[in-house]
This record gives C-alpha cells, sequence and structure tokens, in this order.
C-alpha cells in the first residue's frame, strides 16, 4: 500500500466525518435524521440533489460505455440533463409544497396520504419495492469502492467492499439526512474540480484533439454510431432520463429544501454542475482511447488507471478521493432514504416509536441495509453500467409516473395508484432478466402509466356499478 495516497484518503474521510460531528446535535428527532427538518439552502440542494445520482457510474460506467460503445453514448447525457431540467421546473417546487402540505417524511406516506389508501398498502409496497433495487443500487458503489481500493491500495476486492461499507455507515450514523447532504456539498466540489482536472491534464499529454481523432476513427466512433437510426437514440436518451422523475434519493432532495421559492435558484446551480460533470466524464471515455495504446481488459478501472499513470502519489490520492466522493455522494443518501423509509413506512405501522425511538431506529436500520448491500456486491459479477441501468430502471419505472399523477392528476384513485407501483416496478425488473432487447425504463413508465388509468377507471366503475 502506497502511504502518501493512503495520506490523502485519510485527510479526505476526516473531513467527512468533521462535517457529520457538526450535523449530530441536529439529528436526534426522526424528522431532523430523515430530512433535515427541511432546513437546506439552494446551494446544498443543488448539489446534493445532482451528486445523489450520479455515484461510481460518473467516473466509472459512463467513461467506460464511452470508450466501449462510442460517441453515440453521449445521447444518455442529453437525456439525463433534459429530464433533469423537467424534474427541477415541474416536479421539485409542487413536490416540495404538497409533501410540507400533507407532513410527509417519506415519499411513500406522501402517496398514500394524497390517494387516501385506507389499507396502508400503497406505502408498504413502494417501501418493499424500493428496498430491493435500493440493496442493489448501493451494491454498485461499493463495487466502485472494491474495484478502487483494489487498483491503487492492493486491498483485495472483497475486504475493499467491506472498508467502505464501514466507512459509509459510519458517517451516516453520527449524522443522518443532514450530514448526508452537506457531505454532498463537499464532495460534489471536489469531485466536479477532479473530473474536470483529470482529462484535461491527459488531453494535453496526448497531444490533443488528431490523436483522438485518430483513435476513434480508428474504431468507427461517430455521434450516430453505424448509421441514424432516430428512434434507436431517441430510446437511449429517454431511457435514462425517465429515471429521474421516480428516483426517492433524488427527490428527497427536493423535499429538503427551505422554501420552495428558492428552487429556482438551486435549478441554477443544479443543471450548471449537471452539464460540466457530464461533459468531464464523455471526455474522459474519448481521451482514454489515445491514452492507452492497448485494449484494457476492464475499461472500468481507466479513470484511476489514467491517474496513476499521470500524476505523483499524493496528488494521485487526492485525484482518486473525487472518485471516492462521487460514489459516496451517491451511497449515503439512498442508505438514509432507505433506512427511513423502512422505519416509517413498514416498521412503524407494527410498533409505534416516539421521535427519537425512530431515529434511534433508523440508525439501526442503515446497519442492517447497509449489510444486505454488502452481501449484494458480493454475489454479483455484472459491470456497473448495467447494474446502474437496472436499478435506475426499476425505481423510475415503479415511481416516476405516481410522482408527475400525484402532482398533476385528480382521476387516480389508490386502487391505480397500487397498480402503477406494481405494475412498472414488475416490468422494469423482468425485462433485463429476460433478456427482452428493448428499453427496460421506457417500457415500464408507459405500462405503469396504463396501469394507473386503466385501474383507476375500472375500480370506479366497479364502485358506481354496485
Amino acid at each position: 500500500m502506497n502511504m502518501i495516497i493512503a495520506s490523502a484518503f485519510a485527510l479526505y474521510f476526516l473531513t467527512l466525518f468533521i462535517i457529520a460531528f457538526v450535523f449530530y446535535r441536529k439529528s436526534k428527532t426522526e424528522k431532523a435524521f430523515v430530512l433535515g427538518n427541511r432546513s437546506l439552502n439552494y446551494w446544498v440542494t443543488a448539489i446534493s440533489t445532482q451528486t445523489s445520482d450520479m455515484g461510481s457510474w460518473l467516473f466509472l460506467g459512463y467513461p467506460s460505455a464511452i470508450y466501449l460503445f462510442g460517441l453515440s453514448q453521449i445521447w444518455i447525457a442529453v437525456g439525463l440533463v433534459f429530464c433533469m431540467w423537467l424534474n427541477w421546473r415541474f416536479i421539485a417546487p409542487r413536490l416540495r409544497k404538497e409533501t410540507a402540505r400533507y407532513k410527509s417524511l417519506t415519499l411513500w406516506t406522501f402517496f398514500e396520504k394524497r390517494f387516501n389508501d385506507p389499507t396502508s398498502r400503497i406505502r408498504t409496497t413502494s417501501a418493499i419495492i424500493s428496498l430491493i433495487y435500493f440493496v442493489i443500487y448501493i451494491a454498485t458503489g461499493l463495487i466502485g469502492i472494491g474495484r478502487l481500493f483494489e487498483a491503487d491500495f492492493g486491498i483485495s476486492y472483497n475486504n475493499g467492499i467491506l472498508l467502505g461499507a464501514l466507512l459509509t455507515g459510519t458517517y451516516i450514523l453520527i449524522g443522518g439526512f443532514l450530514a448526508a447532504a452537506w457531505c454532498n456539498l463537499f464532495q460534489g466540489l471536489f469531485l466536479l474540480s477532479t473530473i474536470i482536472l483529470v482529462p484535461l491534464y491527459a488531453y494535453n499529454y496526448i497531444g490533443g484533439f488528431p490523436a483522438i481523432q485518430i483513435a476513434t476513427h480508428s474504431k468507427m466512433f461517430t455521434f450516430f454510431g453505424s448509421g441514424f437510426d432516430s428512434l434507436s437514440y431517441l430510446l437511449l436518451a429517454v431511457g435514462w432520463g425517465l429515471g429521474y422523475f421516480g428516483q426517492p434519493h433524488v427527490l428527497i432532495n427536493f423535499m429538503g429544501i427551505d422554501k420552495a421559492e428558492n428552487m429556482k435558484k438551486a435549478q441554477y446551480v443544479g443543471l450548471t454542475w449537471q452539464v460540466i460533470a457530464l461533459s468531464a466524464s464523455i471526455m474522459t471515455g474519448l481521451v482514454a482511447l489515445a491514452f492507452f495504446k492497448t485494449p484494457l481488459t476492464n475499461p472500468e478501472h481507466l479513470f484511476p488507471l489514467m491517474v496513476k499513470q499521470l500524476f505523483g502519489p499524493f496528488m494521485t490520492g487526492l485525484v482518486l478521493c473525487g472518485v471516492l466522493a462521487a460514489i459516496l455522494s451517491t451511497v449515503t443518501i439512498q442508505i438514509v432514504v432507505a433506512a427511513s423509509s423502512f422505519i416509517e413506512d413498514i416498521y412503524k405501522r407494527a410498533c409505534p416509536l416516539t421521535s427519537q425511538q425512530a431515529a434511534h431506529m433508523t440508525r439501526i436500520a442503515t446497519i442492517l441495509i447497509t449489510a444486505l448491500s454488502v452481501v449484494a456486491a458480493f454475489c454479483t459479477q455484472t459491470s456497473i453500467h448495467k447494474l446502474v441501468q437496472f436499478a435506475w430502471s426499476g425505481l423510475g419505472s415503479s415511481f416516476g409516473p405516481l410522482v408527475i399523477l400525484s402532482l398533476y392528476s385528480k382521476k387516480i384513485n389508490y386502487h391505480g395508484a397500487l397498480a402503477a407501483i406494481i405494475g412498472g416496478g414488475a416490468t422494469a425488473f423482468a425485462i433485463p432478466l429476460l433478456h427482452i432487447p428493448i428499453p427496460a425504463l421506457v417500457t415500464g413508465f408507459i405500462v405503469s402509466f396504463s396501469c394507473a388509468y386503466l385501474v383507476s377507471y375500472f375500480s370506479r366503475s366497479s364502485i358506481r356499478f354496485n
């Protein structure tokens, strides 16, 4: 293990723990631990929202997709930016106001109250489905940490996963949502600087654009792939972008802002951050084509391998902390959302708790969910890109249509809402497992919307007939 690189990582984690301890006293009640008492300013909301969904995919998954499949993968970024703009513009302000009006700490509690569900099935089903996908999603972050530690410290892959889980879980236990959000502000700015620095430095190292041009032409990489097919690129864009409407770990940041009126400021900051980060990630994949003279056996290692060739040990450690920042910013908020959902929407239904007891039990749930994610990380050999797409599609299909309908439609009842969650989630789960060559998110979205309207209509007709 290189002790100079290790010292940079130690300095980084020390900063995170200091932030967590600052917010320890402010996170002793359930509302404070889960939602930060709706007190986040627009800078924290903006950066935390955008970093909540990137994770290891930004540094490891997306550059490898560009490296392997070419410039056509830029359509993923186009879809993400456009749909995130729609999310900021049409979902964020209303969701903040409505969840406050219904006094809901989680998205599932809001669904239950909004659709007048007397059975609590919406709440419970939503929590169970989200936990399944969250465990997979969190596991991708731990896989990224394991690969990072394996490549740069000589720590075994499995031990790297365990170490990452220990460090991640510890500072969440200390500070809850506030710590995760403020750490994400720090990490978001830090990772942005590193993901800009590396491709720019590598760009000069390889001799600039001519080297990239030669590498891309030799592999027949063009912006439109091997032939212009507008439908395939549209599906690629919306097959990722639509997911934003149903990601609980993104939406919770909207719910936690101090004032709905500050959402427009947060939108400008957040979208600027996203465009810069995705552009730098794309540039990393393109530069890698010319940087590495022989094909990489594992393209998801291209960023850390590039860093180690370009910089000295301490600088390498700091830059690789940017990768860690991207991973932790996603994993931490996902664990907070999953743990709070388990306690608020499942456990409390059977065992009523005081606010302080609920905060304590949420910390215990944090440990359990982290442990389950570690097991999931050990059991999978799939690429980070594919795993993220699977979890992203599952959450987006299960909840995205219902988020939109809960804010903009009065025609959906609780029967339709429950059908939308189950139909969308099951579709997104089945399509990849059955190897059906259609975008799971697009299909799941259509099925979810259809179930919501059809079941609501027929259940109302049945009630009128009776």
